[in-house]
C-alpha cells in the first residue's frame, strides 16, 4: 500500500490522469463549502438581511406608502427574497420571478464582502454589486407610493446636504440681491416703551410675529429670485455695458476736449443713480426746490437767459442732479437748471450769417467760488462710490461658503462613488448657482443699491426734503409691501435697471441735443457730442450678441452641469429631476424672450420695415407691451396695445409661476423625498407610453452608477467649481476696474487741460498764473497758434474781451509767425479779467516765459 503511493512507481501520465478526475471535484467543493451552499438552513442562514421580511415595511405602519411611508430599500430586499428559494441546504433561483442580474455564487461572494446589492456601498471596487433589476409592473404593485427623506434611516445625504450647503447660502445671497419692495413688519410690534409690565409680557410674540413676518419675506424673495433670475442677470449685464459704455465715451471726450465741465459731472452722477425712477410721483412742497441753487449770471442784452416752458418734476432726481451740477455750468442757462454747453450769438447782430468774434458770448468765469464747487462736487461723487458695500463684503465671502459645500459634497462623492444621493446633491448645487450668479451681476454694478447716498447729498443741499408721513399717499398693496428702503428716491427693481439707466442717458442726449452753430450766427444745431453719446449707448446687433451671450452663459452653464448629472444618475435618461431642470431653463428662455420683447428698443435697421421704429408694430404698441395707459385712457381699451399687454402680462405670468414651480417645488419634492418614487424611476417617455416591462434597477452601487460617477458626476462638479470661483473673480476684477477708471474721471474734473478750447479761452490771472493787470501798465503775453485742419487763410484773427467795457479788441497777425505777443493796456481795477477767443479750429496755448 505504501508502494502504491510512492511516485517512483507512478508515471507522469497516470498522475496527470489522476489530477484530472480528482482534481475538479475537489475544487467545486471547496468553492460551494466557502460560499456555504449545501450547508446552509434556511435562506435568512445565507442572506440575513432577509431576516424579519415583511411585505410591508415598518414606515408603512405609521404612513401610507402614498403620502412617504414607502421604503425602497425593503423593495429591493423583496424582489431579492422573490427571486431565491431554498432547497436541501442550497440556494438557488426561481425561473418564476428571477430579478438579480447574477448567479447565487456570485451572489453570495458579494455578500461575503459586504457588497449585498440592497445595501452595498463603495469599497474601491469598480464592479460595484450585483444587480437587482424589476419591471416597472411589479415595483408599483409591490412598492407603491414614494418614500419620505428620514434621518432615523439614514437619509441625511437626501435633505440635509442640500438643504444647509447649497439652499442656506443661496438664500444668503439672495439677500444681497437689491430689490425694490419688502413685506412690511408693522411698527407696532417693536414695542419702544418698555417701562409697563404688558409691554414685557407682548414682548416674545411681537419678537416671534416679526419673524414670521421675515421669513415669509426672504421666501417670497427668493422665489421671485428663481423666477425671474434671466431678467434680473440680462438687465444687470444691460446696465454694466452701458456703464462701461459712458466710462469710454467721458475717456474719449476728455482726451479731445470736447465736454464742459458740467456735463461730465452730470454723466459721473447718473452712472451712480441711473437705477432710480428717474419721473416719480411729484411729493408735496418739493415745487421749491426747483429755484433753490438756480441764480443765472446778470442777464446781458447781448446774450439773454432763456426761460424754457418744459416742465420740470421737483421731486425727480434728475432734478436734483441738475441742480447739483448748475453752478459748474460754462455759460448762461437757457432754462432754469438747464446749462448750456455752447455760447450764443449776439442777439442784437443783424448781419447774416455773422462770424464776428465780437458777437460770441463769452464763458463764465472760473471764479474762486466755482472752483470750491468743482471740489464740491468732487466729493460728493468719491463718497457717493465708497458708500457702496464691498464685492468682497457682498458676493465674495458667500461664494467661499457655497463652494466649501461644492467641495464637500465632492469629496462624498469621490468617498461614496456611485451614491446617488450625492449626485443628486451636486445636481441641485449646480442648479443653485443661479443665484450666485444673480448676486454677482448686482454686485459688480457702480450704481448703489441704497437711494440714502444720494439724499445724503440732497439734504445738505436742500435741508429737509422728507415728507411727513401723514401726507404720504399710500395705495393699499404698498401696506403689505413698503420700499425696501427709507428714501425719498426708489430704485427700480433688477429686471428694470438697465432700461432706466438707458432712459437717463436718452434724457441727458435729448435735453442737449441743440445747441448754437460755433463761431457764426445761424439757427440751433444738432450737438456733436449728443449724437456721439446717443451712437454710443445705442444697442447694437454686436451689443445685445455680447448681452445675451453672458446671461446665457450665466444662466445655461448651471442648467447644462445639473441636467447632466442628473440624466446620467442611473434610471439614465430624462425623469423627474432632469425634466424639473429643463422646464426651469425653458421658463427662463422665455423669460429672456419676453424682456427682449418689452425693453429691447425696436431695430432701427431700414430693411425691417415691420419691426422697425416707427413702422407699423410701433405705431401699435407691439414694443411697448408693458404699458398699461390703454386700459385708463377712454376709448383705447379695445386697441392693439391693449392686446400686446394682456399678452404679455398673461404670458410672464405663465413663465414666472413655471419658474416657481420647477424652482422651489423641485427643490421641496427633492428634500422631502417625492422623487424617490416608482414613477421617477423611469423615463418620462414611458408615462405617455405606459408598458408592465419596462426594467427598473432597485439595488446600489452597481457598475453603472460608478462609470458614470467618474465619467459624469465628478468632472460635472469640478468644472461647477471653477466656473463659480472664475464668474466671481471676474466680477470682482471688472467692478475694481469700473470703479478705478471712476475715480481718475472724477480726479480730473476741474483740471484745465481738459477744457474745451472755447473755455481754455478765458484767462484768469488766479487760475492761469498770469502776470496780474495793474493799473497803467501794459501786461504781455505770448501765444502759440496750432492748427488740426488744413489752413488756407493767411492770417490769424483773434479778439481780447475786455468785461467792463464790454468789447472786443481784434487782431490780425500772419500766420507764418509761429508766436504772437500781444500787449494789452487794461485802466481798469486789478484783477480784470481777459477773455481770449479764437477761431474753432485753432488752439490758442499760453508760453512760459
Amino acid at each position: 500500500m505504501k508502494a502504491l503511493y510512492s511516485t517512483d512507481y507512478i508515471r507522469p501520465p497516470f498522475l496527470l490522469s489522476l489530477l484530472l478526475v480528482t482534481g475538479f471535484p475537489i475544487a467545486t467543493a471547496v468553492q460551494t463549502q466557502t460560499n456555504g451552499q449545501g450547508n446552509f438552513t434556511s435562506l435568512t442562514d445565507a442572506f440575513w438581511q432577509l431576516s424579519d421580511l415583511t411585505f410591508l415595511p415598518t414606515s408603512a405602519l405609521s404612513r401610507k406608502p402614498t403620502l412617504g411611508g414607502q421604503n425602497f430599500t425593503h423593495c429591493c430586499l423583496l424582489a431579492v427574497n422573490a427571486s431565491l428559494s431554498f432547497v436541501d441546504g442550497y440556494v438557488v433561483k426561481n425561473n418564476a420571478s428571477d430579478f438579480i442580474k447574477t448567479s447565487v455564487d456570485d451572489l453570495l461572494a458579494a455578500t461575503s464582502v459586504g457588497q449585498f446589492p440592497c445595501t452595498a456601498t463603495w469599497n474601491g471596487n469598480v464592479s460595484g454589486a450585483p444587480v437587482v433589476q424589476v419591471p416597472a409592473s411589479w415595483l408599483e404593485a409591490t412598492c407603491p407610493g414614494w418614500e419620505m427623506s428620514d434621518t432615523s434611516k439614514g437619509h441625511e445625504a437626501q435633505w440635509v446636504s442640500p438643504f444647509v450647503g447649497f439652499l442656506l447660502p443661496a438664500i444668503v445671497f439672495c439677500l444681497t440681491i437689491p430689490r425694490r419692495r419688502k413685506i412690511a413688519v408693522w411698527k407696532k410690534l417693536f414695542v419702544q416703551d418698555l417701562s409697563q409690565v404688558v409691554s414685557w409680557i407682548l414682548a416674545p410674540f411681537a419678537m416671534i410675529l416679526a419673524g414670521i413676518f421675515v421669513c415669509a419675506d426672504t421666501i417670497i424673495w427668493l422665489c421671485t429670485c428663481f423666477a425671474f433670475a434671466s431678467p434680473m442677470i440680462l438687465s444687470g449685464f444691460f446696465e454694466a455695458y452701458l456703464d462701461q459704455k459712458i466710462i469710454s465715451f467721458l475717456i474719449e471726450k476728455a482726451r479731445n476736449t470736447c465736454l464742459t465741465l458740467d456735463m461730465k459731472a452730470r454723466l459721473l452722477f447718473i452712472i451712480l443713480v441711473g437705477n432710480l425712477d428717474l419721473d416719480p410721483e411729484p411729493f408735496q412742497g418739493d415745487e421749491e426746490l426747483t429755484l433753490l441753487n438756480n441764480k443765472h449770471q446778470d442777464d446781458n442784452n447781448r446774450w439773454p437767459n432763456e426761460f424754457g416752458l418744459e416742465f420740470r418734476n421737483p421731486s425727480s432726481p434728475w432734478t436734483h442732479i441738475e441742480n447739483l451740477v448748475h453752478p459748474l455750468r460754462s455759460y448762461r442757462d437757457m432754462a432754469v437748471g438747464t446749462p448750456r454747453q455752447w455760447p450764443l450769438h449776439d442777439v442784437q447782430c443783424t448781419t447774416p450769417n455773422c462770424m464776428d468774434l465780437y458777437c460770441k458770448e463769452v464763458p463764465l468765469p472760473r471764479s474762486d467760488k466755482v472752483r470750491r464747487e468743482i471740489g464740491r462736487t468732487k466729493t460728493r461723487l468719491r463718497t457717493m462710490l465708497a458708500c457702496q458695500y464691498s464685492f468682497g463684503t457682498t458676493v465674495g465671502a458667500p461664494v467661499v461658503f457655497f463652494l466649501g459645500a461644492f467641495g464637500f459634497t465632492m469629496v462624498s462623492t469621490l468617498a461614496l462613488l456611485g451614491d446617488q444621493s450625492t449626485s443628486l446633491d451636486l445636481a441641485f448645487g449646480m442648479w443653485y448657482m443661479i443665484i450666485p450668479h444673480i448676486s454677482i451681476v448686482s454686485g459688480l454694478l457702480l450704481a448703489g443699491n441704497n437711494p440714502n447716498t444720494l439724499e445724503g447729498v440732497v439734504a445738505l443741499e436742500f435741508g429737509d426734503v422728507d415728507q411727513p408721513e401723514k401726507s404720504k399717499k399710500r395705495h393699499f398693496a404698498h401696506n403689505f409691501f413698503e420700499l425696501a428702503y427709507e428714501s425719498r428716491y426708489r430704485p427700480k427693481w433688477l429686471w428694470l435697471r438697465g432700461r432706466s439707466k438707458k432712459e437717463w442717458v436718452e434724457k441727458v442726449w435729448k435735453t442737449y441735443e441743440m445747441r448754437p452753430p460755433s463761431g457764426r450766427r445761424g439757427s440751433f444745431v444738432p450737438d456733436e457730442d449728443m449724437a456721439a453719446l446717443r451712437e454710443t449707448t445705442t444697442m447694437t446687433f454686436m451689443s445685445w450678441t455680447i448681452v445675451l451671450s453672458l446671461t446665457l452663459l450665466l444662466m445655461g452653464l448651471p442648467f447644462i452641469l445639473a441636467f447632466i448629472t442628473g440624466f446620467f444618475t442611473p434610471q439614465v435618461g430624462l425623469s423627474c429631476r432632469s425634466l424639473t431642470f429643463l422646464v426651469y431653463f425653458i421658463a427662463q428662455l422665455c423669460q429672456i424672450v419676453l424682456w427682449m420683447w418689452a425693453y429691447a428698443s425696436p431695430p432701427a435697421s431700414k430693411y425691417f420695415f415691420f419691426f422697425r421704429k416707427d413702422g407699423y408694430l410701433d405705431r401699435k404698441g407691439f414694443f411697448t407691451p408693458t404699458s398699461l395707459s390703454s386700459f385708463r385712457e377712454p376709448g383705447k381699451f379695445w386697441s392693439m396695445q391693449t392686446l400686446w399687454a394682456v399678452i404679455w402680462y398673461n404670458l410672464a405670468i405663465i413663465f414666472g409661476l413655471g419658474g416657481v414651480i420647477t424652482s422651489i417645488g423641485g427643490t421641496m419634492m427633492q428634500l422631502m423625498g417625492v422623487y424617490n418614487s416608482t414613477q421617477c424611476d423611469i423615463n418620462a417617455w414611458w408615462w405617455t407610453h405606459p408598458h408592465p416591462n419596462v426594467q427598473i434597477v432597485v439595488s446600489t452601487n452597481y457598475a453603472l452608477e460608478i462609470a458614470d460617477a467618474k465619467k459624469y458626476w465628478v468632472p460635472c462638479a469640478i468644472t461647477a467649481i471653477l466656473f463659480l470661483a472664475l464668474v466671481t473673480f471676474g466680477g470682482w476684477w471688472y467692478q475694481r476696474r469700473l470703479r478705478g477708471l471712476f475715480r481718475k474721471l472724477v480726479g480730473q474734473i476741474g483740471e484745465s487741460r481738459l477744457d474745451r478750447e472755447d473755455i481754455k479761452a478765458v484767462f484768469t490771472a488766479s487760475r492761469d498764473g498770469q502776470t496780474p493787470v495793474i493799473h497803467g501798465h501794459a501786461k504781455e503775453a505770448s501765444y502759440s497758434v496750432t492748427s488740426e485742419e488744413p489752413v488756407y487763410e493767411t492770417t490769424f484773427m483773434f479778439a481780447v474781451f475786455d468785461p467792463a467795457l464790454g468789447i472786443f479788441r481784434e487782431f490780425q497777425v500772419p500766420l507764418s509767425e509761429s508766436k504772437i505777443k500781444i500787449f494789452v493796456t487794461d485802466n481798469h481795477d486789478i484783477g480784470s479779467t481777459i477773455s481770449m477767443q479764437c477761431c474753432h479750429k485753432y488752439s490758442m496755448m499760453p508760453l512760459k516765459a
